[in-house]
């Protein structure tokens, strides 16, 4: 009965259509990823339920890709939709996390290390070989990663492609970027005591200064969260250049604050066709869920409110849905909302409450 009133409510409201992974439980040691279907309401658990992580969709939505406890450390889980075919990767380290699809879903990135520290290395594991390998040549400390789908970034810091960097085979760099893709990282920069974040570009023997054609000599911002739209020709960011967290993109028109707000802003997502950016922020007092438009740096709320916290967004594959985390019935719960911030709905209840939702994207866009 429970599931068909929730199924009625959803297409009442015009979420009938789609799944959410999602990680169900309140206790860590025992966190599983699940998928939500939105049409019928059931959950189905996919992920081992050891203290797994946020999932995340391969881009035609066939796999799952997430962290969870493996021996003694953590391992990557990849599963079907349908909970098929599981397993761990074989990884050549103890603790990895993070992982993000390359843009043809054959490959997975992952930062590493055999210790739980800030040694990481970014590891590259090749699905279909089975075969991990090491990026960023020698660097360490390299703690997040994304695939750029596309080399328009890169056109865009020197249109004349005659990118250099002191220090770096260019040649090499672009010869590997081309034949192999890029990665787009945030590691840690300056010397020990005085440690802070960068952005880099990363092949697979080299590691690349993101931002060092477009900032200030001597800068020392902390970047953090590298966010490509679905082409690569535009990248968010989160820098606290002006004083505290705020939201950046990057593209052919230079480098601008979108957030632009005297309270914290972070946490950047695209939507699918990069319209819209959602992002966190304390502007309303609370943790709150907003949308900007990022060619105009225009701010609208999506989920805020000054009684309780959202958080942790994420796109329908029309970009009308933000589905996210809040606790405004006393426990964390999925809900989803209109994109002009009307019509919300909570999505799970009772020992379905979760965090990290990712909404499954449509095949073949």
């Amino acid at each position: 009965m429970t599931t068909c009133l929730h199924a009625l409510l959803m297409a009442a409201c015009g979420v009938s259509a789609g799944q959410i992974a999602f990680v169900s439980g309140v206790d860590q040691e025992t966190q599983c990823v699940c998928v939500l279907d939105l049409a019928s309401g059931a959950v189905l658990r996919v992920g081992p339920g050891t203290r797994d992580g946020a999932p995340r969709w391969s881009p035609d939505g066939a796999w799952l890709a997430f962290p969870s406890q493996h021996g003694d450390g953590m391992g990557i889980y990849t599963v079907r939709a349908d909970g098929a075919d599981g397993r761990f990767l074989r990884t050549a380290h103890r603790w990895n996390h993070r992982p993000a699809w390359s843009p043809d879903g054959r490959r997975l990135v992952f930062s590493a290390s055999q210790g739980m520290d800030l040694a990481q290395r970014l590891a590259v594991y090749d699905l279909a070989t089975d075969t991990e390998t090491t990026w960023g040549g020698e660097r360490e400390g390299l703690l997040e990663a994304v695939w750029a789908p596309s080399l328009d970034l890169m056109r865009a810091l020197d249109p004349e492609e005659k990118l250099t960097w002191e220090g770096l085979d260019t040649d090499a760099f672009l010869a590997e970027a081309t034949a192999e893709g890029v990665l787009v990282a945030a590691g840690l920069a300056g010397a020990p005591g005085r440690l802070t974040m960068d952005l880099y570009l990363v092949t697979r023997t080299q590691a690349a200064p993101l931002l060092a054609f477009l900032l200030p000599p001597g800068a020392t911002y902390a970047e953090w969260a590298p966010r490509p739209d679905h082409e690569g020709r535009r990248f968010a960011f989160e820098s606290n250049d002006g004083g505290d967290r705020e939201i950046y993109v990057l593209g052919r028109r230079g480098i601008g604050n979108v957030s632009n707000h005297r309270e914290a802003d972070w946490n950047p997502v695209w939507s699918p066709k990069g319209s819209y950016l959602a992002f966190e922020s304390f502007r309303g007092g609370r943790r709150g869920v907003y949308g900007v438009y990022p060619e105009t740096a225009r701010v609208f709320a999506i989920a805020a409110d000054a009684t309780y916290d959202c958080w942790s967004p994420a796109w329908s594959p029309d970009e009308d849905w933000v589905v996210y985390v809040s606790d405004r019935d006393g426990d964390a719960a999925l809900y989803s909302t209109r994109r002009d911030g009307a019509e919300t709905r909570r999505l799970t209840e009772g020992a379905e409450a979760g965090y990290a939702p990712a909404w499954r994207p449509e095949a073949g866009k």
